[in-house]
């Protein structure tokens, strides 16, 4: 088990294929610096009847983290490369996951995952997956045939303060092209440091990335609830995009740091993207999915998102 300050986040998410709707389920591991630590599960269901979002903890000694062999199990609950199982209060899920193949997707280098800083890491096991299995949700039921998403990994000591974050598993006329990306505010004591975008695009057999601050000199990101412009040029190769999705089809959560403040997440699971890529690799190309994660992380309370969980 790992020491105080820590915390762990494993989960997925999919979405069908008609792009109006999407699940992400988490299961997370909470060790603050004072007080006792929590184990918890996540569901959200995106749905044009309505969003769903539950949160059902249970004590640290009812999880069991592997590492080796990568499955996270809390109370009745269970995650791995594999499947995604459990039943907890108003809800129960029996998914299957079938990887696409691909490698995974690192937002940082090598060393940046060894050394303490920045704080929090993330790993996208596979960036492009399959599920299939059902679902119930505080009185939804959906069934999941074929539908696309990821296996994700989080950890860290402390949540970074301030980002914005997008996944794209699959664009609508590039099913095969996938993008990971980033704009974060990292801190030090109580003061906020100038926004670093990374990002790691795969796109036609080529990876288009930037993983370090200093290659970050050569990207850019800006972003308000709930528009995100983010574009970078490196060498031959450029990129321009925007994340955007409404206020209605995003869920508020709050979530506990370990240092024992409180940070507010928006997340929206239906969002939009468009790129435009130029470069030798590339040509002139246009991506666009509506298939997109789109997640803020933030001090403020926002008025126009309700928080479900």
């Amino acid at each position: 088990m790992a020491k105080a300050p820590y915390y762990e986040s494993r989960f997925i998410r999919a979405n069908a294929p008609d792009a109006a709707r999407a699940v992400w389920l988490r299961e997370t591991l909470l060790l603050p610096e004072a007080g006792d630590g929590s184990a918890d599960v996540w569901v959200m269901v995106f749905d044009p009847s309505g969003h769903r979002a539950l949160k059902r903890s249970y004590p640290v000694e009812s999880s069991d983290f592997g590492y080796q062999d990568w499955t996270a199990q809390i109370a009745t609950t269970s995650l791995d490369d594999s499947a995604a199982c459990g039943t907890v209060p108003d809800a129960r899920w029996d998914i299957t996951i079938t990887p696409g193949g691909q490698d995974p997707v690192r937002l940082l280098t090598e060393g940046g995952y060894q050394r303490r800083f920045p704080a929090a890491k993330t790993l996208v096991r596979h960036p492009l997956a399959r599920f299939d299995g059902h679902l119930e949700a505080a009185g939804l039921a959906v069934d999941l045939d074929a539908w696309t998403g990821s296996v994700n990994h989080n950890w860290g000591t402390r949540h970074t303060p301030a980002y914005a974050f997008g996944q794209v598993c699959g664009f609508d006329d590039a099913p095969d092209s996938t993008l990971e990306i980033v704009t974060a505010r990292a801190g030090v004591a109580s003061v906020l440091l100038p926004g670093v975008t990374l990002f790691v695009l795969r796109h036609a057999g080529v990876e288009f990335a930037v993983r370090t601050l200093i290659g970050s000199l050569q990207s850019h990101g800006r972003y308000a609830p709930f528009t995100w412009t983010f574009g970078a040029r490196v060498g031959e190769r450029m990129i321009e995009g925007e994340i955007s999705t409404e206020p209605a089809d995003v869920i508020g959560l709050s979530y506990s740091d370990t240092h024992g403040g409180t940070k507010y997440c928006y997340n929206s699971a239906v969002a939009r993207c468009r790129i435009q890529l130029a470069g030798k690799a590339f040509g002139r190309d246009e991506l666009v999915s509506r298939r997109v994660m789109f997640e803020i992380l933030t001090d403020e309370r926002l008025d126009a998102v309700p928080l479900l969980a």
